[in-house]
């Protein structure tokens, strides 16, 4: 039988004096909101001419002094802090063991460190600036409106380019005019669409026509990320369409199935050649059929899969990594035309750069980030913790899937607006389950309790309301690491 916790009159009171005692000073809330909407799109805005110094430096500086000055303590320690070290320990190791190599790019070396690791700080910059859910609701439309405003340049860029498939006029946006962007800029459309599509269908709370207004951005974006002309990313958006689909109703699933089995008919024209070229390459290995985009589409097959073979040789000859930041360097070694090429794939390259443990530390981390979307979701029934909880669930499986061709993990301009998303989410989860705790008298340690949604209840504790009790077979910790 079903025990959804169902939150009593004493236990929304505790968790609304939350959302307005805890608000943090507007001038934070403000360099969080620009910094939401400029640093995936800092392209299109001037920088500054100081070798170290720009304006994504100076922005988490400015947030890092006035989230120390204004400090509060936290209902419970920012969680994951085991996962991010160890994988901030494996990259200190790459760049270490880059250096006994030697070489004379110290400073390109660091340079590449100091990116890998700062965006990912923004997790714990959001967990300890955001303090209040009407920030955290701000921060999530921000978002979503920044994705919108990024499907929208990249909309302008396939209407310059005639939407017509050419291997030189691929849709780069929000990044850039360079079509070496395309598949990067695909990853950051799937990324948040996958998220503005979770709200619009579970965020009950919304108005209907708000909800009805996302869906269209969604199927508008849908549309946009065809002219990536990523075979991957149309796998991933099926994927991820069939999941969120059965989810919701097994009818809207079949829907699903039955449009995604017609593609041919409702996709535009290049991008049903597109995927039946990337069909016929993969049904007819070897074999180069007639058409530029079949043999463009081959050859790029073909290059992945002879850099993964020299990288393979790398590993072999230094299992325990070549160093940080030198897989385009050595990768000629072994694959002369792949010569300076990313590995489009960040699994393997971090495992070439920074030893065999490296993916193994990627992986925890996000098997953590996917155990923390999922103990928000089990929280309860509420909008909120549905559109938190299952957002960063589908997000990170997206993030699991866009680096099996592509090296997007330490990608700052792609992720930064993840981390900051799931940051101020582990903030939700430990504001909502101290709330609780306080409501029923319990004390702190049900702060890292995940309640249960069905299974035999436990008896509720003398004196509480057996709407509020946590369930005692699923009350395990979530690791803080």
């Amino acid at each position: 039988m079903k025990d959804a916790i169902l939150p009593t009159a004493r236990t929304m009171t505790a968790i609304q004096d939350c959302a307005t005692d805890g608000t943090p000073p507007r001038a934070l809330r403000l360099l969080l909101l620009f910094t939401v909407f400029y640093i995936p799109n800092q392209a299109h805005f001037p920088d500054f001419h100081i070798a170290g110094v720009n304006i994504t430096n100076v922005l988490m500086a400015l947030i890092f002094i006035l989230v120390l000055r204004n400090r509060d303590k936290a209902p419970t320690p920012a969680p994951l802090k085991k996962s991010f070290g160890f994988f901030f320990l494996v990259l200190f190791w790459g760049f270490v063991v880059g250096r006994a190599h030697g070489g004379t790019r110290l400073f390109a070396d660091l340079q590449d460190l100091k990116n890998s690791v700062l965006y990912m700080l923004l997790f714990f910059l959001a967990y300890h600036a955001v303090r209040d859910r009407n920030t955290m609701r701000l921060l999530l439309l921000a978002i979503l409106f920044t994705t919108f405003i990024d499907i929208y340049l990249g909309l302008r860029q396939a209407q310059d380019y005639g939407f017509d498939f050419n291997v030189s006029r691929r849709v780069a946006a929000p990044f850039s005019w360079d079509p070496a962007d395309a598949n990067r800029s695909s990853a950051y459309y799937t990324l948040y669409l996958t998220l503005m599509a979770v709200v619009a269908l579970y965020g009950r709370n919304i108005a209907r026509s708000l909800r009805w207004g996302l869906l269209l951005i969604v199927a508008f974006g849908i549309f946009v990320d065809f002219f990536t002309y990523s075979r991957q990313s149309y796998g991933i958006l099926a994927v991820l369409a069939l999941l969120l689909a059965f989810r919701r109703h097994i009818a809207l699933g079949l829907v699903v199935v039955a449009a995604l089995l017609a593609y041919k008919a409702w996709l535009p024209d290049p991008v049903v050649a597109r995927i039946d070229s990337a069909v016929a390459v993969q049904t007819m290995p070897g074999v180069v059929a007639r058409g530029t985009s079949t043999q463009q589409l081959a050859k790029a097959s073909d290059q992945r899969f002879l850099i993964w073979s020299a990288a393979g040789k790398l590993i072999e000859g230094a299992p325990w990594g070549i160093g940080l930041n030198h897989f385009t360097r050595d990768i000629g070694r072994y694959a002369p035309a792949a010569a300076f090429q990313d590995a489009n794939n960040y699994y393997v390259l971090c495992a070439t750069e920074d030893g065999v443990l490296a993916p193994v530390a990627m992986l925890v981390l996000l098997w953590g980030l996917y155990r923390l979307g999922r103990s928000v979701r089990k929280l309860d029934d509420s909008p909120e913790s549905q559109v938190y909880g299952l957002g960063l669930e589908l997000c990170t499986l997206v993030i699991v899937l866009v680096n099996l061709y592509g090296s997007r993990f330490v990608d700052g301009n792609l992720m930064s607006n993840f981390w900051i998303f799931a940051g101020f989410t582990a903030r939700y989860r430990s504001i909502l389950l101290a709330s609780r705790a306080r409501t029923t008298g319990v004390g702190s340690t049900p702060a890292r309790a995940l309640p249960r949604r069905d299974g035999p209840a436990r008896p509720a504790p003398m004196g509480v309301p057996s709407a509020t009790r946590l369930s005692a077979t699923t009350a395990s910790p979530f690791p803080r690491g």
